[in-house]
């Protein structure tokens, strides 16, 4: 396939000033870790098409041989799929906004596996570009995923599972890439990478980088979070966050730290995660810092619970999870966990639970928010990957990764 090519870029610099130190890594952010697709379906020994049973509420757990479906209700596994897996090594998933599949991502082999939550099965694996990693859903039909050794984004038709376009978005072929994006910014979205000292401005339906926002002449952008309320991006630059106005592609402020970025529900705060908490105010242009907690144990991972009343953050470096009040922006409990091996725990919340890996026990944790009491569940070996059915808090910026 031929890639998409942009007209000449437009290289603008936005209005105000970006300094500090060199970007800083990737800490938290890599994962552990053909046009066609080819056919792994999991029909059954008779040759019938699998039951439509359902996976509302329940939890894809991913290991390298085996895909663990559980019930956080029940605390238990209650399903899991094997067929099409063999020692696979796997990053980012989304599920498309229907919740009806989840594409996966794996990266030793470039591909995007496609799982149909409906009959419980393995649909497909889809070769794409090198060096993938993140993976998003711009738009209803569309998958986007990210090749770091090209700079490019794969896009995948989400009804006949194979390759639509590609788009160029890093302005050397190459960098670790993110995709930004939100409704309100119509067919606009902006990318990060490590290697550009800025934001590529994308064309989703044209399928092509139209501009890019140059915040300085060196480093590079990474972690990324928009503030729906208040029109404001905010991007990982050279150590600190720039924040950019969307509507006039201008720097309006920024920030002395930076992190992964996670939107709360209500869209009113941002908590921006280094080695501290920082929650950022997103509902108006002064973005300011309600607070910045120091957590102990590596904090990696916020998600926030019902009702405003408390966030939670998975922590790397210990065995047990955060618990903030939100009304007090304080540390109130710690709830064992579990281990986990990885340098970044991941967690996703859905209803009233927290779920996150525990691989160093070969079990998953779901945390129930209300309750606040905690559910080690076996899943095996090697799961540092959790997808849940419904809607649910993914990716670094919440609802809108």
């Amino acid at each position: 396939m031929t890639p998409s090519t942009a007209d000449p870029v437009e290289r603008r610099s936005v209005i105000g000033a970006a300094g500090g130190l060199a970007i800083t890594a990737l800490a938290g952010c890599l994962g552990n870790g053909s046009d066609g697709a080819a056919d792994d379906s999991d029909d059954d020994s008779n040759g019938d098409e699998p039951d439509a049973i359902g996976s509302d509420g329940l939890v894809y757990a991913f290991s390298p041989d085996r895909i663990s479906i559980i019930d956080p209700a029940e605390g238990e596994v209650d399903d899991e799929i094997t067929d099409g897996l063999d020692d696979e090594s796997w990053a980012d998933p989304q599920i498309t906004h229907d919740y009806e599949r989840i594409f996966v991502v794996e990266e030793s082999l470039s591909q995007v596996h496609v799982l149909d939550t409906e009959t419980r099965t393995h649909e497909t694996a889809i070769d794409v570009g090198p060096g993938i990693n993140h993976i998003y859903h711009p738009v209803d039909d569309e998958i986007w995923v990210h090749a770091d050794d090209e700079g490019t984004f794969y896009v995948i038709d989400v009804d006949t599972l194979e390759v639509s376009e590609i788009v160029e978005s890093g302005l050397d072929g190459e960098g670790h890439g993110k995709l930004l994006y939100h409704e309100s910014m119509g067919d606009t979205g902006y990318a990060t990478n490590v290697n550009d000292p800025g934001m590529p401005a994308i064309d989703l339906e044209a399928y092509e980088r139209t501009a890019f926002l140059e915040f300085g002449e060196a480093g590079g952008t990474h972690y990324k979070a928009y503030g729906p309320r208040n029109g404001l991006a905010y991007v990982e630059y050279v150590g600190g966050t720039t924040v950019v106005d969307t509507e006039t592609d201008e720097i309006v402020d920024e920030l002395d730290f930076t992190g992964g970025m996670f939107l709360s529900p209500d869209e009113d705060r941002l908590a921006i995660v280094d080695d501290e908490v920082h929650f950022v105010d997103v509902t108006s242009e002064e973005s300011d810092v309600l607070a910045s907690l120091a957590i102990d144990g590596g904090p990696s991972t916020v998600r926030f619970g019902p009702a405003g009343a408390f966030a939670f953050v998975a922590n790397a470096e210990s065995a047990d999870v955060a618990v903030i009040d939100e009304g007090e922006l304080e540390e109130v409990d710690r709830l064992e966990a579990g281990e986990t091996d990885s340098r970044n725990r991941m967690a996703v919340s859905g209803e009233d639970y927290f779920i996150t890996p525990a691989d160093g026990d070969e079990s998953v944790a779901v945390v129930d928010m209300t309750a606040q009491d905690v559910e080690l569940i076996e899943v095996g070996d090697s799961v540092d990957t959790v997808q849940y059915v419904g809607d649910s808090g993914t990716g670094y910026t919440g609802r809108y990764r």
